[in-house]
């Protein structure tokens, strides 16, 4: 018998692969929004190897591609293979984009392998975030940057978020950005920077964070 993480799993891709087809057009103004706020952060150098653990329709990776930002690899992951696909219309025949569809908590790529890695608009949909947060610091370089951003469940969203999780299918396990920041601190990174902000009835947050020099 399927354990909880992978019926959660498998539920939350199926509503995305439901929703992959109009994501962008729904959501057009909190993407805009939540992207901009990372773009705003995220630093990449050319010659790095970037992950965004959840990237569903590629709205990151076509914003860097735009803007002509160098780097040496960037890997789309999602559990959502319909959003995956939107993700490769996006980015087109670009070979330095490369897709997989694992999941965030067990990831097949090497220890130490990544410069940044990424997870937006997703912590909430994953049933085990402390075993994401370690597969993040297993996965990514020694002095490596992961940018972190997500609903903050604090204040009147507390309220929003209680009936997003009864009237969806996905996992909804939404933190605030103080329990995010020690889960983080935890499990030994470095937090860099802390941001909050509101968007229509939403509270965001963003935190930067790096593994340390010595971490392996």
């Amino acid at each position: 018998m399927a354990n909880r993480t992978e019926l959660s799993k498998d539920e939350t891709a199926e509503s995305y692969d439901a929703l992959a087809s109009k994501y962008d057009v729904r959501w057009k103004g909190y993407l805009e929004n939540t992207h901009q706020k990372l773009l705003g952060q995220l630093i990449i150098h050319p010659s790095d190897r970037v992950l965004d653990i959840s990237a569903g329709t590629g709205y990151l990776a076509k914003y860097i591609q735009q803007n002509d930002r160098e780097f040496d690899e960037f890997v789309l992951n999602d559990v959502s293979s319909e959003m995956l696909g939107k993700a490769r219309e996006k980015v087109g025949s670009d070979d330095r984009y490369r897709f997989t569809g694992y999941s965030a908590e067990q990831m097949s790529f090497e220890t130490n392998s990544f410069d940044r890695v990424i997870s937006m608009n997703a912590f909430h949909n994953y049933p085990n975030q402390e075993a994401v947060i370690r597969e993040v610091y297993r996965v990514l370089k020694p002095g490596g940057m992961f940018y972190l951003l997500d609903w903050n469940k604090e204040g009147l969203f507390r309220v929003v978020n209680y009936w997003i999780d009864k009237l969806t299918s996905e996992t909804i396990q939404t933190v605030s950005v103080d329990d995010a920041e020690a889960l983080l601190s935890s499990l030994h990174f470095n937090i860099k920077n802390k941001q909050t902000w509101h968007y229509r009835y939403w509270n965001l947050f963003l935190i930067t964070v790096n593994k340390p020099e010595q971490g392996k």
